[in-house]
């Protein structure tokens, strides 16, 4: 069994697509329940849809209570997100401290709470996180995401490092065409940030979620311990790494 937060959208959703049509029982985490429904559907037998914040004490219980019958949880993929908008550094520091703090929740607290509160069912789980390049690298005009993620991939290094009975996974998807980017693809914003991602659109190199969807199906369910713990983490746009 499998707890895919982000289900609504993007990666998240496709993942948990994903691994439903391989067999395995998913527990999908959004807040929309909407957008869950097709997952349902389509798996009715396969997916259990939790709509919910997990910025919220609340969602993280009601997650902790939809895994109450399940004795041993195979794996997490933390993918959920927040919609993180293009603005110039300035702009960011006088920023809604409450926004703020909402983003930090699901990027940061939220899986390290979940983690925490699953900690007996995981033993022995693959645990994995969406990195992200913009963690490493100074997305100019975009610094709120910049420093969120930055926060989030130490906070994936951290449970890495300490969650000894499971194996941690950090996956860089690199550019993919999700809401996010979609969002910074219309932006009316000339930096470049904004520039690269039309570049990458206009080449042709952006990913489909379902690509990366595949993928990590593959990390969760063919590849051994021994090639996980191998590397540091993965990156799905360096052919070298798709070994599977």
């Amino acid at each position: 069994m499998y707890v895919v937060t982000g289900a609504s959208s993007g990666i998240g959703f496709a993942t948990a697509m994903a691994l439903a049509a391989r067999n395995c029982e998913v527990i999908a985490v959004a807040r929309n329940h909407e957008r869950m429904a097709a997952l349902k559907e389509r798996f009715p037998q396969k997916v259990k849809v939790v709509a919910t914040d997990l910025a919220s004490a609340t969602g993280i219980d009601l997650v902790h209570q939809a895994t109450h019958s399940v004795k041993q949880i195979d794996g997490i993929v933390h993918a959920a997100g927040s919609l993180i908008l293009l603005k110039p550094y300035e702009k960011f520091v006088a920023s809604d401290s409450d926004a703020l703090s909402h983003h930090l929740a699901v990027h940061v607290a939220a899986p390290i709470t979940l983690n925490n509160v699953l900690r007996r069912k995981i033993k022995g789980a693959r645990i994995l996180y969406l990195d992200s390049f913009s963690a490493n690298n100074l997305r100019k005009g975009w610094a709120e995401y910049s420093i969120i993620k930055a926060a989030a991939q130490m906070a994936a290094r951290s449970a890495q490092a300490e969650l000894k009975d499971s194996i941690v996974v950090r996956l860089f998807p690199g550019g993919v065409r999700t809401p996010l980017v979609e969002a910074v693809l219309e932006s009316e914003s000339q930096n470049e940030t904004v520039e690269l991602f039309r570049k990458m659109k206009l080449e042709g190199s952006l990913f489909e979620p379902e690509e990366v969807a595949n993928y990590i199906g593959s990390l969760l369910l063919d590849a051994t311990d021994e090639q996980l713990i191998m590397r540091e983490y993965w990156d799905f746009s360096n052919s070298d790494d798709r070994i599977f």
